[in-house]
Parts: structure tokens; C-alpha cells; sequence
């Protein structure tokens, strides 16, 4: 039958072969392999953005641990500030101190346990409610000299109780709520699921107050 073809329709025949055989190999080879060769892509650019970061990451690392250690260098200054929690009863003085030189009287004081959640090692917080007695201006003198003693002291809260109304300028009694920080070099490292508990308050009380 193909003898009987003329050759131009030969020609065509085997053009017709040759763009079938084309088809089906881009269809079952060329675009299967494309399409591999994107994904190969992602993947490889997934992986250099990795790549990139981890670089910068540990480009960085040094920087980092330079900080850790000013860090740390802070915090061992931080600790040696903290008044010691076998000399509490040194804080209270001061408090008393603190207390009349801005002509008001520290009455009483009652300690307990603070929350240690979040605290480096050996550091205790002391729970201290202070009661005390002055005129405004003499308590207002305090609460802020109270308040320079941030480096290691909170105000929690101020309680006031008002007489009754006899003169412009009455007493006034009050109560503040104090959060001390001590620091302990014997729980510096404390066992596991041990919790510091506050010092026993001084068996005589700080002149000018009782206990």
C-alpha cells in the first residue's frame, strides 16, 4: 500500500510519525522531568534560605555568648548588692532609720515568705508589712525614700487610715507592704522542689517599733 503512495505523501506520513512520536515523548518524558527538575528547584532553595540562616546564626554566636557572660557578670553584681538574709535584721534598722529621718514612727512589722518563681538562685524574697505613723508630708518623705531603696526593695502596696477630721494636718496610720529582696549563698543552689522560706524576724525589735 505505501508503494502505491506518492513520495510527497510519504513525506507526510512519516512527518505525521515523526511529530506523534514527538508528542508522546513530551508528554511521557520531557514534561514529567520538568516538572521533577521544579521541585528539585524548591527543595534546593528551601535548603539554601536554611543554609543562609544557620550561617548567620552561627556568625552570631559569639556576639551572643559575649553577652551571656556581661550578663552574668551583672547578675553576680546584682546578687553581691543584695543585702544578706542572715543580716536582716540590718534592712529593718534601715528601714527605722529611713523611717525618722523623715520624721515619722515605724510602730510594728510583720514578715513573711515571698514568691520565689522566676528568681536566680539564693535570691528570697521577704515579705514585710511595716506599720507606721507620721503626718502626710512626714509619710509621703518616707514612702520616697522607701522608694530609693529600689535596688533590693518594692513598695507592694499603701494602706492609709484616716482619723477623724480634728485639724488640717492630722496623724495618720498606715501600713506598707514591702517586698525585700535577700540573697542566701547557702540556696544559691537548692535541691530540687525546695522552696526558701523567709527568715525568722529578729528577736528584738529595730528602737522606735515593736514587734
Amino acid at each position: 500500500m505505501l508503494t502505491k503512495l506518492s513520495p510527497r505523501n510519504l513525506f507526510f506520513v512519516a512527518l505525521g510519525v515523526c511529530l506523534i512520536i514527538l508528542a508522546l515523548y513530551f508528554t511521557m518524558r520531557f514534561t514529567p522531568r520538568q516538572t521533577e527538575i521544579s521541585n528539585l528547584q524548591g527543595e534546593l532553595d528551601t535548603i539554601t534560605t536554611r543554609v543562609t540562616t544557620l550561617r548567620s546564626n552561627a556568625q552570631r554566636v559569639p556576639a551572643l555568648r559575649e553577652e551571656v557572660a556581661k550578663l552574668k557578670v551583672q547578675q553576680d553584681e546584682f546578687l553581691a548588692a543584695l543585702p544578706q538574709t542572715a543580716n536582716f535584721g540590718g534592712v529593718l534598722d534601715e528601714l527605722r532609720l529611713t523611717t525618722s529621718a523623715a520624721g515619722a514612727t515605724m510602730n510594728s512589722f510583720t514578715v513573711q515568705g515571698g514568691n520565689t518563681a522566676g528568681l536566680p538562685a539564693g535570691v528570697r524574697p521577704i515579705g514585710l508589712n511595716v506599720a507606721v505613723s507620721g503626718r502626710f508630708a512626714q509619710l509621703f518623705q518616707m514612702l520616697r525614700s522607701v522608694e530609693t531603696m529600689s535596688r533590693f526593695t518594692t513598695v507592694n502596696n499603701v494602706a492609709l487610715q484616716l482619723p477623724t477630721a480634728t485639724t488640717f494636718d492630722p496623724t495618720l496610720e498606715g501600713t506598707l507592704a514591702l517586698t525585700v529582696y535577700t540573697f542566701d549563698p547557702a540556696q544559691a543552689t537548692p535541691a530540687a522542689g525546695e522552696t526558701p522560706q523567709a527568715p525568722d524576724a529578729p528577736n528584738a525589735a529595730p528602737a522606735g517599733g515593736t514587734q
